[in-house]
């Protein structure tokens, strides 16, 4: 059963891919892609992640906060990037998707991430990405 940590690791890798296929072509349903994976993944961290970060994390509830309001960030910029129509606009908030982005997985994996591994232990981190899975599996 693999970790929490290494689920939304591989989350992130697959929507840095996505910004470089969306970079090389400027595609609609590419950006669209992007706009949905995000949905996911924000939503797997709220619902599922966050609580026990929480709870079971010196400092988490800190890091929960701060990164729902990075969550925050990027609703707000897919919610314009579905409105757009316009080619030029569209790259000009995907790009400002993609920086919001990763910033918030430099800080999860290189800050979150590492304290969740130290302080929770293998078999939690391997519950919550159990959770994670059938959440996913649902939407």
């Amino acid at each position: 059963m693999p970790s929490v940590t290494g689920l939304l690791k591989q989350d992130h890798r697959e929507v840095e891919d996505l910004f470089s296929k969306f970079e090389s072509t400027g595609d609609s349903t590419i950006a669209e892609q992007i706009c949905e994976e995000l949905d996911l993944h924000t939503r797997v961290e709220e619902e599922v992640v966050y609580p026990p970060l929480r709870s079971d994390v010196q400092g988490g509830p800190g890091m929960a906060e701060h990164a729902e309001k990075e969550h925050a960030e990027a609703r707000q910029i897919i919610g314009r990037i579905r409105q757009t129509k316009d080619a030029d606009h569209l790259r000009e908030l995907v790009l400002e998707l993609k920086h919001a982005v990763e910033e918030h997985v430099t800080e999860e994996e290189n800050e979150v991430f590492p304290k969740m591994e130290n302080e929770m232990g293998a078999s939690r981190l391997e519950e919550i990405g159990a959770e994670a899975e059938e959440l996913k599996a649902a939407s």
